[in-house]
């Protein structure tokens, strides 16, 4: 594994160094239940009562989402204990951008090593008919008593 492997699954946020290697299937299963339960605590919050009470629940959610996939204190470290909705959202689209842009480095490294062992599509066809075509002159000459027209 190289250096630029382990940084492409490194997520920088707020001085911390956060790794999610979203290629191995644990990670990724346990990602996808934390949007699950992010959805499900979203609903279930208490949209009428005061506002402050909402934010703190609002805040919740996502020091929770953090602390299920990096490990337990990871909100508080990310937040540093505060409770701000904007700061939430703004924590939270970077980390769905990392997360986009580790999927796509991820399905383009395995493309080009899948390129790297099969032919390409157009080289492979022009390799088929350049056979067929021999095959055909071959058959040819043997029906015509080896001889060329």
């Amino acid at each position: 594994m190289s250096q630029n492997d382990k940084n492409e699954r490194i997520w920088k946020i707020n001085g911390l160094e956060l790794e999610l290697d979203l290629e191995d299937a644990d990670v990724f299963e346990k990602t996808m239940k934390t949007f699950e339960q992010m959805d499900e605590d979203g609903r279930n919050i208490d949209k009428t009562g005061k506002m402050p009470e909402f934010i703190k629940r609002y805040c919740e959610i996502y020091y929770n989402a953090f602390d299920r996939i990096f490990g337990e204190g990871t909100g508080e470290k990310i937040f540093s204990g505060k409770k701000n909705m904007r700061n939430c959202d703004e924590v939270w689209d970077s980390f769905l951008g990392f997360m986009q842009v580790a999927v796509k480095k991820a399905n383009a490294r395995r493309l080009q090593l899948s390129g790297k062992y099969m032919p390409n599509r157009d080289q492979n066809r022009d390799q088929n008919r350049e056979q067929r075509r021999k095959k055909r002159k071959k058959n040819f000459n043997t029906y015509n008593g080896g001889k060329n027209r």
